[in-house]
């Protein structure tokens, strides 16, 4: 491998609720492998949801000095002993009560959990930090409802406008504010209005793109001037559900680690959805449908926006495929054999892919040119 190819490496880091044990368990075995703080080795790390909470994690600093809070292992343990203070109790009012009668109407009038010990967890992790004391720049995702659209926590505009230097712990509600999880985060906006929020699942679960375009921003800013060119060799007529991609050794010294939490495969007879009403729609949409899509197609794009060199080596990796059963999947069971399976989850994927893993570090501790 050429010294010098990486001179900027991001990482993105997936929405998935409890299911961040995953990333943490992957992201635990980099550090002990490099001797490295994650934070240290990454020029930006970018989350939604869960992995925006681990993003903010890995990058606070201690209070008055500049080293790591926390480590990934240390990430790992907020999961794995806080679990139950984040999903820690659901609201009930009479509607819930009486639709509790059947699976399908429970989960269709069940109450947002109860915030209360959640936002305590947030606030003694993160205390009265703000985003600009992050170890290294961040991007975390949310989406304004009374705006209609995304809307982005950014390190490298919380350095230059105090109205954008938010709280760590207000943005860690609002990225994980996941709809029928739990309710909105409501955060100032500005002095006559606030905004509320919800998880930035709900357009990009999987943050690569918008890492490598906040990426793209500070690579600007660090080098005043870009030039990009594109491929003439690229065949315009390929139409493949597979990325076909060209190698280019002239484009951005980027490296990206992009790494999911999981997917467990639908077990469900779509043939048979003729039939289905409305509710029969709604968690396959969710689970399987919308969010998968969303995840599935963010990794072709960046196939092409992050091609290989030339001699294959590559800029762009997704750590993806992790087995999980229904058993497993869902973004809120802490129950301890849950998160006793999800934690052999990473340790199963650490060993079945421990080559590519120690390329990942390889690559992270290289030099720059």
């Amino acid at each position: 491998m050429k010294t010098g190819r990486y001179r900027f490496k991001i990482l993105s880091v997936d929405g998935g609720g409890i299911r961040g044990i995953i990333p943490c368990t992957i992201l635990k075995y980099i550090e002990e492998k490099t001797g490295n703080n994650i934070s240290s080795m990454f020029d930006l790390i970018a989350g939604t949801s869960t992995g925006g909470i681990i993003a903010l994690g890995l990058t606070k600093p201690k209070e008055d000095i500049n080293v790591n809070a926390y480590s990934a292992a240390e990430m790992l343990r907020l999961y794995v002993d806080h679990g139950k203070d984040i999903f820690s109790a659901r609201s009930r009012d009479w509607v819930s009560r009486i639709g509790a009668v059947t699976k399908t109407t429970a989960t269709l009038t069940q109450q947002p959990y109860k915030v209360e010990k959640f936002e305590e967890l947030l606030s003694g992790r993160f205390g009265s930090m703000r985003l600009s004391d992050s170890l290294t720049h961040v991007l975390v995702t949310t989406y304004s409802l009374e705006k209609e659209k995304p809307f982005y926590f950014s390190s490298r505009l919380a350095e230059k406008d105090d109205n954008e230097n938010y709280e760590i712990k207000q943005i860690a509600r609002s990225t994980s504010a996941a709809p029928t999880y739990f309710s909105p985060s409501l955060i100032d906006y500005n002095e006559e209005k606030e905004l509320a929020m919800v998880d930035g699942g709900v357009f990009a679960n999987n943050p690569s793109i918008l890492a490598y375009s906040e990426a793209k921003e500070l690579w600007k800013e660090r080098n005043k001037t870009i030039t990009v060119t594109i491929p003439d060799d690229v065949d315009k007529t390929q139409k493949s559900f597979e990325a076909v991609v060209t190698p280019d050794d002239r484009d951005l010294p980027f490296f990206m680690l992009s790494i999911s939490c999981g997917h467990a495969p639908a077990k469900i007879d779509f043939s048979k959805s003729g039939d289905w009403r409305t509710a029969q729609w709604i968690q396959p949409l969710l689970s399987n449908v919308f969010m998968q899509s969303v995840a599935e197609s963010t990794h072709y794009t960046m196939q092409y926006l992050m091609p290989p060199y030339e001699d294959a080596t590559a800029r762009y990796i997704r750590l993806d495929g992790m087995d999980l059963s229904k058993a497993n999947s869902e973004m809120d069971d802490i129950s301890p054999g849950n998160i006793k399976a999800l934690q052999e989850v990473g340790n199963n994927f650490i060993k079945e892919n421990k080559g590519t893993l120690d390329k990942i570090c390889e690559i992270l501790t290289s030099k720059d040119a």
